[in-house]
């Protein structure tokens, strides 16, 4: 309202200027346009997606994904990751003597989840207890991790986890450490170390970080 009362001011001036140095029986210019307009002094406003994309295996993406094992620390899992058919597939067999865990992970710039609260993923874990972890760049020893619900076997979830429900911890062992901070977050990791030897493949769809 203030702006545009400013504007009416000022086109009126600019009439009157002009009226004065002109006959009264002269018509006055049409304006070409060519002039300052009320949307150049309206500052545009950019609304945030409720949620992005960070990966639906579509070959859109440019992350990469890895797998690792227990073997770093003497294990004798056994895992693998793959995209297949428009999925992220991990699989392989859990051994719990020596280690008992494997994960599929990537890593992105450390802006990606500034603005967002929680991670939506469709996925199916088979019936497995899998767990997210999100590495922390203050602190490479550093994951905030949060367990994600056992489905059924072969059974599709699509899973909603708040980025301020996530507990900081160094190997699945919770710790005291600053919590979590999106502007921190560099790794997102699906993490399996249920105790249970045998097979295991998990399947995601996709993974969007949201509102």
């Amino acid at each position: 309202m203030y702006i545009a009362q400013v504007l009416q001011s000022v086109n009126q001036n600019q009439v009157n200027v002009a009226t004065e140095m002109m006959d009264v029986d002269t018509p006055l210019p049409v304006p070409t346009g060519t002039g300052t307009t009320t949307t150049e002094l309206v500052q545009s406003v950019v609304v945030k997606q409720e949620c992005i994309v960070i990966d639906d295996f579509s070959g859109a993406s440019d992350l990469s994904w890895f797998v690792v094992n227990d073997g770093v620390m003497g294990g004798l899992s056994a895992g693998m990751v793959s995209v297949a058919d428009g999925l992220l597939v991990h699989s392989g067999v859990l051994n719990t003597n020596g280690g008992g865990f494997s994960y599929a992970g990537t890593r992105f710039a450390a802006d990606t989840l500034v603005g967002y609260n929680s991670l939506r993923v469709r996925l199916n874990t088979d019936g497995r207890q899998y767990a997210v972890n999100f590495g922390d760049a203050r602190n490479r020893r550093i994951s905030h991790q949060i367990l994600l619900p056992i489905g059924l076997i072969d059974d599709w979830q699509e899973v909603s986890i708040d980025f301020a429900d996530t507990v900081s911890t160094i190997f699945s062992r919770p710790v005291q450490s600053a919590p979590f901070a999106a502007s921190a977050i560099d790794e997102l990791s699906f993490i399996l170390g249920d105790a249970k030897d045998g097979p295991f493949q998990m399947e995601i769809d996709w993974i969007k970080a949201c509102l």
